[in-house]
């Protein structure tokens, strides 16, 4: 995206889809993107139509989320007291393979839509780690 984003460290990009005769590639994320500071768990999620799943600002962890398939709307909300931007919500529908950064100190929330989706969770600590 190149607009800016209305949430401090936030990060969205598509992913792309490489296909080969021997079937279909959907890098997710590489060491080079710097978006990880350390890997803590990685969780697929299947979300069946109009489903959503909640997570409140975790205080320490970062997590990025791919869509790999479906189409899905996220939405943000910054509840970090030290950011530039705190209070500020966001919202996004995506419909093709997607990546999503949601930074520690802010509060997630995916829906599905038509048809349901399937998505990758990867995080920099696991639910319940605050180190």
């Amino acid at each position: 995206m190149h607009d800016p984003l209305p949430i401090h460290d936030l990060y969205i990009r598509p992913l792309e889809l490489r296909t080969t005769p021997a079937g279909s590639t959907l890098t997710v994320l590489r060491y080079s993107d710097h978006l990880l500071r350390r890997f803590g768990f990685a969780e697929f999620h299947e979300l069946a139509a109009g489903h959503q799943r909640a997570f409140g600002a975790r205080p320490v962890a970062d997590e990025v989320w791919a869509l790999v398939r479906g189409e899905v709307e996220f939405d943000w909300e910054d509840r970090r007291e030290d950011s530039p931007t705190l209070g500020r919500t966001y919202h996004l529908h995506a419909n093709r393979p997607t990546l999503v950064l949601v930074p520690f100190g802010v509060a997630f929330r995916i829906r599905s839509l038509n048809g349901g989706a399937a998505l990758v969770r990867l995080a920099s600590h696991e639910d319940g780690d605050s180190s």
